[in-house]
């Protein structure tokens, strides 16, 4: 599901919009969802991605005597 995000030009509310499909966001008329207005410009967004930032070492792996 894509997510879109826009910035209104009438009040600078920043927001996202949800799609079923990526072409939707340019069929569809998207409105400002705190003044209603129709001025509103889609922006570029950061895509961010899950997980940790793990170290990995030598030190940090275990061992086991045979």
């Amino acid at each position: 599901m894509p997510i879109f995000e826009y910035r209104c030009e009438d009040c600078g509310q920043r927001f996202d919009a949800f799609f079923r499909r990526a072409d939707e966001a340019e069929e569809k008329q998207v409105t400002c969802s705190e003044c209603g207005s129709d001025k509103v410009r889609k922006l570029f967004s950061v895509i961010g991605l899950g997980g940790s930032e793990r170290s990995f070492s030598n030190d940090s792996c275990s061992t086991r005597s045979t």
